[in-house]
């Protein structure tokens, strides 16, 4: 596994160093327009490289501002984010990052590359951040109560009276990752009783001394039917990885200018540091404390200085150091797994916030102004990246994207964009204390479904955007093998509206032949098929925590199975009689032999 592993990360390295040098063969294939086409549906266009060279040249040139009485001018970070600049960068962005590498127009070719490299290595580093989590998160489950009753039930799988978990309340495909799975047998086996009772050949009494004779039989179709797993659970963190180096809507994104993938790597960093144990043993065997406090709250808090939507990231981080701790009942875990638990989330928040405030003060001094100057620019940088909102107040709203925010903010009457606006911005936001609290055993769950709502709801929907909730949401098979097949086939029908959005964009700027109705209804199928998976995600994640408990309670009986369950207990207790000589007859054969022979009075 590992040599094919790097087999395949030295072939898409390959690949994406091909991609630093900059070419027209889109344009020449495919004609004029669709370069703009594709970034419109991977990038949004207010975090690209483009947009850090114009905020350097308003940085670098005056800005006249125009007022009722006088005109004055702006130089400096105020001319950047003076009204109507439309610049959203924040301006510690503008000054490590965009200043770095915009102002070189001599050498642009030397620019794009370095650009590239940088995105290539924030890459590199987010797949390695993600195979680490992966395989922290597989170590606290392999020491949690749900992976002791996962033992327990493949020990006891062909002794269903041991059974610690239902095959009903097993995941259907539980074998891809070789965890215990419902048994196909039973149901062919259920078939064929049904059958039999159907056609009226067989009677009760047949039918209980052939019952060990079917038993057998369907123990040896079991063993006929088991299926090998595709993978097991400590290979999914390395396919992750891979997946995240490799994915060609990264690369596509890369190329075309979007800085989504430095800020990813911030909050994927932020992850890394979370879910770091307290202390590791040394060679000599040692205990050593790993500080890893500091780093969390720094790398989150400069993802949220640059985009606010990264701050969903900081209740799984809390919840990995310590934050609303599971039951009394997880102190029964090995002692490895107790070791492994943080307990400093109070700190965590602490320094976060500390940090976010410390970042917004150095930026106030860089622009410089009282405090209201810094207020409007609070304003222009963060609601853009919450909000659909009208930046200039001009009446034009930003490109089009895969959302469908730009559809219905277009077609929005001008008094109700206020009320549009704060409603769809909060739904997000609706739905995180109500997860949090239902699935707080789970952080790894909420870290992907946090970023999959945002996917759906943010004011720019791009297909990059949801790389990184689908990724994240890989890392959680024990979820992903409860999911039904909607899921799988909204998985595989994403690319449908992705390609013909990118194909009516086109046809509505360049062509002319097109409408932003035919844009309208693709976008509205890539989010039906985004909420789909997001949704299955989330209810699949529910029902394995109510097995969970179940088990935990000792309560495994479904309410829906409480007549199959009092059949077999009649089906059993009369197989145990029969065998012992004391079988009950059923009224209909006991009135006959009551005929044929003398009442008997056994005292």
């Amino acid at each position: 596994m590992k040599s094919s592993a790097k087999f395949i990360i030295g072939i898409f390295a390959i690949l994406r160093l091909l991609t630093l040098l900059p070419t027209d063969f889109p344009t020449k294939v495919f004609g004029l327009g669709i370069i703009p086409a594709i970034r419109a549906s991977i990038l949004d266009p207010v975090h690209t490289w483009d947009h850090l060279e114009e905020a350097c040249f308003m940085l670098n040139n005056n800005i006249s501002v125009w007022g009722d009485e006088y005109v004055h001018s702006r130089t400096g970070y105020r001319a950047v984010y003076a009204p109507g600049s439309r610049i959203v960068a924040p301006p510690l962005v503008v000054a490590f990052l965009g200043e770095t590498f915009a102002p070189f127009k001599s050498s642009n070719l030397l620019v794009w590359i370095f650009q590239r490299l940088l995105l290539l290595l924030a890459d590199a580093i987010g797949a390695y951040c993600i195979y680490r989590i992966g395989k922290r998160v597989y170590e606290m489950e392999n020491d949690s109560i749900e992976e002791e009753i996962e033992r327990d039930t493949k020990i006891c799988e062909m002794n269903p009276k041991l059974s610690v978990v239902p095959e009903k309340l097993r995941p259907v495909r539980g074998w891809v990752f070789g965890l215990s799975t419902q048994v196909l047998d039973e149901v062919v086996l259920d078939e064929k009783i049904s059958s039999a009772d159907a056609n009226g050949n067989t009677d009760r009494k047949e039918q209980n001394g052939k019952h060990h004779t079917k038993l057998d039989q369907s123990s040896s179709r079991q063993q006929h039917l088991h299926r090998e797993p595709i993978l097991t659970l400590d290979q999914v963190p390395l396919i992750v990885s891979l997946l995240y180096f490799s994915n060609p809507v990264s690369m596509i994104a890369n190329y075309t200018g979007s800085l989504r993938s430095l800020w990813d790597a911030l909050a994927l960093i932020s992850l890394y540091y979370a879910t770091k144990p307290p202390s590791t043993i040394s060679k000599e065997g040692i205990p050593i404390k790993v500080k890893s406090v500091s780093s969390t709250a720094a790398f989150l808090a400069l993802a949220t200085y640059v985009d606010v939507g990264y701050v969903v990231f900081l209740v799984p981080i809390l919840l990995w150091r310590g934050m609303m701790r599971g039951h009394k009942k997880q102190q029964h875990s090995s002692l490895k797994h107790q070791r492994g638990q943080n307990n400093d989330w109070k700190a965590v928040l602490s320094l976060y916030i500390s940090y976010l405030i410390g970042l917004h003060f150095l930026a106030s001094l860089l622009v410089g102004g009282n405090s209201s100057e810094y207020k409007s620019v609070m304003t222009q940088t963060i609601l853009p990246n919450v909000a659909f909102v009208d930046q200039d107040k001009s009446g034009s709203v930003p490109g089009l994207s895969m959302g469908l925010h730009w559809y219905f903010f277009v077609q929005m009457f001008d008094r109700f964009r206020p009320y549009f606006t704060i409603f769809v911005a909060g739904v997000p936001a609706m739905f995180v204390i109500p997860l949090t609290i239902r699935l707080h055993r789970y952080p790894s769950v909420l870290a992907a479904t946090f970023p999959l709502l945002w996917a759906i709801f943010r004011p720019t929907t791009t297909a990059h955007t949801l790389t990184l909730g689908l990724l994240l949401a890989m890392l959680n098979p024990r979820t992903i093998a409860r999911m039904r097949n909607s899921s799988l086939v909204s998985l595989f029908a994403i690319p449908v509206p992705i390609l013909l959005f990118i194909t009516f964009h086109r046809m509505w700027l360049v062509t002319g032949n097109g409408n932003p109705n035919y844009i309208f209804f693709q976008c509205f199928a890539y989010g039906l098929f985004v909420s789909t998976i997001t949704l299955d995600f989330i209810s699949a994640t529910v029902r394995r925590d109510k097995v969970l408990r179940m088990v935990e309670k000792g309560d495994t009986i479904v309410k829906k199975d409480v007549p199959e369950l009092n059949d077999k207990l009649l089906e059993t207790e009369g197989d145990e009689a029969e065998n012992n000589g004391d079988l009950k007859k059923l009224p209909d054969e006991s009135e006959e032999e009551e005929k044929e022979k003398p009442n008997v009075v056994f005292l």
